[in-house]
């Protein structure tokens, strides 16, 4: 309809990668791959981010700073999907409390412990999704701080 060649649109379809912190592939280590959706700051994006995953078991990485939500929606998806949630920040109790009983859970003290945990637990096929879920202040500058944190903690597995 714009007179674009549709080669030309097929090219940049295979060549994009995404957007940073929104769903963003990180890396693929022994068969676990690792997605940093940092961007996600309260629950109905982490039900999108979640739901992007309709087949992998999922072990969350969620949490940070209290901005007094309600975790309950998230219940039935992180029972239907999510084989593991580890965690964190000043949120990790309340949502704990919301949504702990729906799958394994571990509470962590430290994001390095969240991820490292995360991939120990992970097996082949398994995909470690950040998606806190709260905003990043608690621990971090903002969320891209995180994300490029999380990122650089993957890469060093």
């Amino acid at each position: 309809a714009m007179g674009v060649n549709p080669q030309a649109i097929q090219k940049t379809i295979d060549e994009f990668r995404g957007i940073a912190h929104r769903l963003e592939f990180v890396r693929k280590k022994d068969g676990v791959f690792f997605f940093n959706d940092s961007k996600a700051t309260n629950p109905q994006s982490q039900l999108k981010a979640i739901g992007a995953f309709p087949a992998n078991p999922i072990i969350l990485i969620a949490g940070g700073k209290d901005k007094n939500f309600d975790f309950t929606p998230l219940a039935e998806v992180v029972s239907q999907r999510c084989k593991l949630l580890i965690l964190m920040g000043e949120a990790k109790e309340k949502m704990n409390r919301a949504i702990g009983d729906f799958a394994e859970t571990c509470l962590v003290g430290t994001f390095e412990e969240a991820v490292l945990l995360a991939f120990q637990k992970s097996r082949n096929g398994d995909i470690i999704l950040l998606s806190p879920g709260c905003s990043s202040f608690d621990m971090f500058r903002n969320y891209e701080e995180r994300g490029d944190f999380f990122k650089k903690l993957v890469h060093q597995l």
